[in-house]
């Protein structure tokens, strides 16, 4: 899982535009109202808002409405309360969905807390000593410096990597040359997904490496149940000499399709193996082209540069469709192992009669 930090300019702008704009108007209020640090950031809060992601008329006209409880009801935790959830409306503004709640619920909650840390530098004791002007205004600073974890919803973007959960179901009893491919191709997608801007070109190498994950894992599902090849040879021996030595019409039939049975057996034990032998030769194929297509997918932006782009985007393309056959031709290697298992799981078994 990955949590990501976007659209930093907006952030920054809006944190400053909060500090700052709560300090000034700290200051600018404190000789006309005591809840000066209060009002302050408040409308500093809004204002950085509008600063950093617009909207500024709406957010202006609701943190108005916030400030009014703070004059008509007594001071009080609901009066405050009453005030948080206006303003939460205002910081708000422009998101929608999930994003929107998340948003207008850490906003209430931030702003409940900015208006106590404001309190609380107002009236702590050390700071008595300070001008009461530069008080009012550090104690709407402070308001404001809070305030901006109300825009944290907006920037933050959780998103699960595919292939980190491909990688998590990969049983543990992989061949051990298989599970060296899907480490390569887990590689390959931990730098592609940096390196290559293009998304067509990110989205094409992370198919083939899931489509990598998802073939060795079933690959590993795969088993030879029964007896061994050794045990299928001595067997057959064994039934050869017997045929050999029956007298009896009815015996010689009996041994006879017990014969055919392992044979069936061992051819397809033999198909299995070669079919298994097919798909590690495949992968092998498979990651050796993802490869091919990121350095040349990395290394396109340089050949622009050399004004080489031309030829360089011709090979992406087709080295793009080099990655999309041999993925193709992994799928059907997949399909045609499980068939080749599946025979083999539905073979009679022959039983000898007694004579």
């Amino acid at each position: 899982m990955d949590i990501r930090f976007g659209d930093h300019p907006s952030f920054h702008r809006a944190a400053a535009g909060m500090v700052g704009v709560s300090a000034i108007l700290g200051v600018a209020l404190y000789p006309v109202t005591p809840l000066a640090p209060l009002v302050g950031g408040l409308a500093g809060m809004a204002a950085g808002a509008a600063l950093g992601y617009g909207k500024a008329p709406a957010r202006i006209v609701l943190a108005g409405l916030a400030v009014v409880p703070l004059f008509a009801m007594a001071p009080s935790v609901a009066a405050m309360s009453i005030t948080a959830a206006a303003l939460a409306l205002g910081l708000a503004v422009g998101t929608r969905g999930t994003r929107a709640i998340l948003t207008s619920g850490l906003a209430a909650v931030a702003t409940l807390v900015a208006m106590w840390t404001a309190l609380r530098f107002g009236h702590a004791a050390k700071l008595q000593a300070w001008s009461p002007l530069v008080r009012s205004g550090v104690a709407a600073a402070a308001m404001g410096m809070v305030g901006i974890l109300a825009m944290l919803p907006r920037h933050l973007s959780i998103s699960s990597d595919p292939v980190s959960a491909a990688v998590r179901r990969l049983p543990a009893n992989l061949d051990a040359e298989v599970a060296g491919l899907c480490k390569r191709s887990v590689a390959i997608w931990a730098a592609t997904k940096d390196d290559i801007d293009d998304t067509a070109g990110k989205n094409l190498v992370r198919d083939g490496v899931l489509k990598t994950l998802e073939v060795a894992g079933k690959s590993a599902q795969v088993k030879t149940t029964g007896a061994s090849e050794q045990e299928l040879g001595a067997r057959a021996a064994d039934l050869d000499a017997r045929i050999a030595a029956a007298t009896d019409a009815e015996v010689k039939t009996q041994y006879q399709a017990a014969r055919a049975a392992v044979g069936d057996q061992q051819r397809y034990r033999e198909q299995i193996a070669k079919g298994q032998e097919r798909l590690v030769a495949r992968m092998h194929n498979h990651v050796a082209a993802l490869e091919k297509f990121q350095l040349a997918a990395t290394g396109l932006e340089a050949a622009r540069a050399q004004a080489a782009g031309a030829g360089a985007v011709k090979q992406l393309e087709e080295l793009s469709h080099d990655v999309t056959a041999s993925g193709d031709a992994l799928a059907d290697l997949e399909l045609g192992e499980t068939l080749a298992t599946a025979t083999l799981t539905d073979a009679p078994t022959a039983v000898i009669a007694p004579a």
